[in-house]
């Protein structure tokens, strides 16, 4: 298949993944929220906001890493940030199932909510790949303010979906960086190598 070829069947919108078929897929995202509540216990300013920027960074980047998402659930735009499409029901079933506990607690003007782990993650699931990206989102957000972890997930993979909407996976290839001079000569390096027309 010719370079142009995967160019189109990337940019065919009919490609566009929301999320995935994976097997055990609801079992996968359980086993990875007890994963990342056990993690973060230590850390003060871990609440769900932080737990579910974690969660969305780390799918988006396993899919940009190796093309497989950890657990493959569909994320939605809300005003806070992106979140698992599903979160609300599978916070009730692992409630439900004695897996997790919700703690409320007062900071300053509103509320707090800190997802606490009664039980250890299995590993069933999750491979090391797995928490070899998690970890590294566990590490960047630890300390941070739910506010600065809320600001920072609204990069551009949030901004192209409308509120409600559903972030298509490929956007983790969507840079928040700005275009330099470098970027600008290797464009004009790749147009004049490969006859493209820009």
């Amino acid at each position: 298949m010719s370079e142009s070829s995967n160019l189109k069947k990337f940019l065919d919108p009919s490609n566009i993944h929301y999320e995935f078929p994976l097997e055990n897929k609801s079992a996968r995202f359980k086993e990875l929220v007890l994963y990342v509540a056990n993690e973060c216990v230590e850390d003060p300013t871990y609440s769900k906001v932080k737990l579910l920027k974690i969660l969305f960074h780390a799918d988006f980047e396993s899919y940009g890493r190796y093309r497989t998402p950890i657990t493959g659930m569909p994320y939605r735009k809300l005003p806070y940030g992106p979140c698992p499409a599903t979160f609300p029901r599978i916070e009730e079933e692992m409630i439900r199932d004695r897996q997790i506990h919700i703690h409320r607690q007062r900071v300053h003007d509103y509320t707090s909510q800190r997802l606490l782990p009664l039980l250890e993650p299995t590993f069933e699931h999750l491979i090391a790949r797995d928490t070899f990206v998690v970890n590294f989102w566990i590490r960047f957000f630890w300390n941070k303010s739910a506010k600065e972890v809320s600001e920072y997930s609204h990069g551009k993979a949030w901004k192209i979906a409308k509120d409600g909407e559903l972030i298509p996976y490929e956007a983790v290839f969507i840079s928040d960086d700005l275009v330099t001079f470098e970027d600008v000569d290797l464009v004009r390096k790749l147009k004049t190598e490969h006859g493209w027309k820009i």
